[in-house]
């Protein structure tokens, strides 16, 4: 993997998109019910974690993908090696992976077909199996400072605010 250690977040992006195309076109393709009926409550809970999920995620794709790695990594090497841990990193140590199961799981409360459900078990799934790895890759990266984050901040869901 070392001669393409550079393109990693290229190869996992393009993987990531063709499945989402994929999952997209079965959404369109399969007829499917609605579990339950939606009402005002279930609107606005569903509307609010879904743009709090889609908000925490344009954080993290602002944060990422123009400043640590994506694209801009290919034409410009990251100068440290240093394990940042800022801002919403103190929380969560995935929080753009947080913020797609929230704006997932929010959509499916709004539009609650059992395609959908389906879809955000597969991506949910998917989703769990590449943090696995990529906890693995930090972990050879950073190596014990990434061990002590582990330790103090969960993975996805953050802790409660009182102690």
């Amino acid at each position: 993997m070392r001669a393409h250690y550079k393109f990693y977040r290229l190869y996992y992006t393009l993987f990531a998109f063709t499945g989402f195309a994929a999952i997209i076109f079965y959404l369109l393709i399969i007829p499917s019910w609605r579990i339950f009926q939606t009402n005002i409550f279930t609107m606005i809970i569903g509307g609010d974690i879904t743009v709090s999920g889609g908000l925490i995620v344009l954080i993290c794709i602002r944060k990422y993908f123009f400043q640590l790695s994506g694209l801009k990594s290919l034409v410009q090497e990251r100068k440290s090696n240093e394990l940042m841990i800022t801002g919403i990193h103190k929380y969560v140590r995935h929080p753009l992976y947080a913020g797609t199961f929230l704006f997932i799981w929010g959509l499916w409360i709004l539009i609650p077909s059992v395609a959908l459900m389906i879809s955000n078990v597969v991506i949910t799934v998917y989703t769990l199996i590449g943090i696995s790895l990529e906890e693995k890759k930090l972990v050879n990266e950073f190596g014990e400072p990434y061990k002590q984050y582990m330790k103090k901040v969960p993975m996805i869901m953050p802790r409660s605010w009182r102690k």
